[in-house]
Parts: C-alpha cells; structure tokens; sequence
C-alpha cells in the first residue's frame, strides 16, 4: 500500500513514503512552506498524488498549531483524494531509527519533556507509555534521543499497517 507521511508535530517537518523521506527544521513556519516541501519531494520521488492509496498524519506529542496544519493537511488531501487516513504515533516514528530500547523525549514550552520507551526489534514493544515529566527526572533506558525527528519512511511503514488493519481517524497528543 502507498502511503504519504506527514508529521507537523516537531520543529521539523517530515515527509515520507516507504522508500523516501525528508525532514526539514522549520520551527514554527510549517504552514508556510508544507505544499511547497510536499510538492518537491513527491517530484524527487517521482509520484503524483494518484499513486497514493492512504494518509499517515503524525499524531503527536506535539505543538497544537503544528498538529493543526499536520491533520487539516493531511485530512483535506485525504478527502480530496477519496483516500484513508490515520494518525500515527510521532515519538515511535523516532525510536524506529533504532534498534534495542530507546527512550524518545521531546521538550514541551514549559520546560518538561514528553517521554517514551520502547524495545524496537521484530517489532514495536512499549516499555513506558508516553509521560510528561521534568527532564531531570527522566531516567532513559538504551538509546536516548532527545528533540529528534520522526523517520518519515517509519511514519509511511506504521500507516500502512494501520490502514491495513482497518484503522482510521486521528487523536493528537498535544504538548
């Protein structure tokens, strides 16, 4: 199943497909610059939006305003089209770059973090469910990524299986 990524919740906004992603540091600008970036990395990718069989839309945790633009761009293009869409666990899309336990953080504005722990092996295993907690009360267990983005090409694999499954809709996690 082709499925188009799209994650809003970080600085970073995040593109992918099973074969392809990008990320880039915007801030607070993705409204912005999101049907430009869109545009240009499905003409790297040689795919038009017709390829597309369902939307993936990063879930969060994240910033109200960036998972606004992230699940209005993902629902308008998933109606516009007659496709499927479904949300997908941000802080898994970036524990996904690894192997063995990783603990996933990600800072909120008022200084605390949002934090999860998994096992990434054959598949996916929550070892702590996500949390908000001080930074200095955090504890990570193996790999420790702090502020990173999720894979794009993650966020494509985790809505496939999703939509496969028959799920559907979005729930954000605001930071």
């Amino acid at each position: 199943m082709r499925v188009l990524a799209l994650d809003t919740a970080t600085p970073y906004l995040v593109l992918g497909l099973n074969e392809a992603e990008r990320a880039v540091r915007l801030g607070r600008r993705h409204a912005e610059v999101l049907w430009t970036e869109l545009e240009a990395f499905l003409a790297d990718c040689r795919t038009s939006l017709r390829e597309i069989e369902g939307i993936a839309v990063g879930q969060g945790p994240g910033s109200y305003t960036g998972l606004r633009i992230g699940v209005s761009a993902g629902l308008g293009l998933a109606r516009g089209l007659g496709i499927p869409v479904v949300g997908v666990d941000t802080l898994v899309g970036v524990a996904m770059r690894y192997r063995g336990p990783v603990t996933v953080a990600h800072t909120t504005r008022n200084g605390l973090v949002y934090a999860a722990t998994y096992v990434i092996e054959e598949g996916i295993k929550e070892l702590h469910s996500p949390r908000r907690i001080p930074l200095e009360q955090l504890e990570p267990e193996g790999t420790f990524s702090l502020d990173e983005p999720p894979s794009g090409r993650a966020l494509a694999y985790l809505g496939s299986q999703a939509l496969r499954a028959g799920k559907r809709g979005i729930q954000a996690v605001y930071l």
